[in-house]
């Protein structure tokens, strides 16, 4: 309970958005691409950055978890592999920020990664904003199962006729963009 107290603001935080996340990955999915791939792209560069300089800081999070499996791990092997481990993390979120700017299986993949990354530090607790991260792996699998996923660039691609072609599987994505662009 004292570690909610202390990162209550934050918590709170995290969790109001994850979950404005998932409406606008259920509505607007663009908003919740571009809203996740810059949420990757800053914990990638933070956890690069603190791993190099002062990786003992993630043993920290061994008091908040919420399993003692994790808490174990954390001071544990962990503790002696630190960089490593988060560097290893903070390339996976690269490759997720990376997977949501670009098109199609790259969406896609990006997404399996955000769920297997919400659902993994879970168990973090407070640490982890818990159950924010549950919340971010329920956007992540929103966005996976939206049709016609293009460049994030590309502004309007879930208005208008590719909605449609999510709601009428007979009519292709790549059929609608082709006349789209054609127009």
């Amino acid at each position: 309970m004292d570690a909610l107290k202390q990162y209550l603001i934050p918590y709170v935080l995290s969790n109001i958005l994850f979950m404005l996340c998932l409406t606008a990955a259920i509505k607007k999915p663009i908003l919740a691409r571009l809203f996740l791939s810059l949420v990757f792209l800053w914990a990638a560069s933070i956890n690069f950055r603190t791993a190099s300089v002062t990786p003992e800081v993630y043993l920290e999070y061994s008091g908040l978890t919420l399993l003692s499996f994790y808490r174990h791990f954390i001071n544990g092997f962990f503790s002696q592999h630190i960089k490593p481990f988060v560097f290893l993390m903070a390339s996976g979120e690269s490759g997720i920020f990376i997977g949501l700017v670009l098109n199609k299986g790259f969406v896609r993949m990006a997404c399996i990664g955000g769920m297997v990354f919400g659902l993994a530090i879970a168990p973090l607790g407070v640490g982890s904003a818990f159950p924010a991260t549950v919340t971010m792996a329920f956007a992540f699998w929103a966005l996976y199962n939206k049709k016609g996923q293009d460049y994030i660039w590309k502004w309007r691609q879930y208005t208008g006729q590719v909605q449609m072609a999510q709601k009428n599987p007979k009519i292709g994505a790549d059929e609608i963009t082709s006349q789209h662009s054609s127009t």
